[in-house]
């Protein structure tokens, strides 16, 4: 069940990036309509020996603002892919590699913008320049993953605008992960249980996997320690730390 919930949350992304892909496409291929239409009237006036200076100079402005468009969409189009792409062979993937921080989870949050972008919820990254750790690439995708989604469902009351914010540093040794929501927080009677198996506050909004697999992965697969901390009405805390050097 643990499987097919990671898979599952793999195919999320998958969805979503896919519709997050349809916006620049879309309009590249407007903008490449537009080019070849207006591309056919300035050919018609040349043939016909019609065409003057303004249609040429009118003609040049509008191509040039159609190839910025079809550029700049393109290269967006092309960022998407690439992040996901990465995260998704990481995901996918059990090996370890040494790898940029930063980097690999500015890759992760695009790939989790399209379901931000239907909230107004705000997710941040802080994050160290230059860190980089040998250890389990796809391991840390499945916990930013599970942990941006469990605030999304269950940290707001609908209407509510929320910031959630990934504060990473690292000292010689350690990555440290501070994963934080400013929500409802979490009740005193269930912060001990946050953690189990199947646990959940909304069970029609999912198994109660998500945390049960981010605490295996970080203490089995990563070697580390998950901590969480929550004050009611003012947001919950998850600690994490991981040696740099991996298990």
């Amino acid at each position: 069940v643990i499987e097919s919930e990671k898979m599952a949350s793999l195919g999320e992304l998958v969805t979503g990036v896919a519709h997050e892909i349809n916006t620049p496409i879309g309009i590249c291929v407007t903008a490449a309509s537009h080019l070849e239409r207006k591309s056919k009237e300035i050919t018609e006036l040349l043939e016909s020996g019609q065409m003057k200076k303004s249609d040429l100079t009118r003609f040049l402005e509008s191509n040039a603002q159609s190839s910025e468009m079809l550029l700049s969409n393109l290269k967006r189009a092309d960022e998407l892919i690439q992040s996901f792409k990465q995260v998704a062979v990481d995901q996918s993937n059990e090996e370890r590699r040494s790898f940029d921080v930063k980097k690999h989870f500015n890759e992760i949050l695009v790939t989790l913008k399209p379901q931000f972008n239907e909230t107004e919820h705000v997710l941040t990254l802080n994050c160290e320049d230059s860190v980089t750790i040998d250890s389990y690439p796809g391991a840390f995708v499945q916990v930013i993953t599970n942990l941006a989604m469990n605030s999304l469902i269950h940290a707001y009351d609908e209407g509510v605008t929320g910031q959630i914010q990934i504060d990473v540093t690292a000292s010689d040794d350690d990555l440290m992960i501070e994963f934080t929501d400013d929500g409802r927080g979490i009740a005193a009677e269930n912060i001990d249980k946050v953690f189990d198996p199947f646990f959940t506050t909304r069970r029609e909004l999912g198994k109660g996997l998500g945390l049960h697999i981010v605490y295996n992965l970080i203490v089995q697969k990563l070697g580390g320690t998950i901590t969480c901390e929550r004050e009611v009405s003012k947001g919950t805390k998850f600690r994490i730390r991981i040696q740099k050097s991996g298990t």
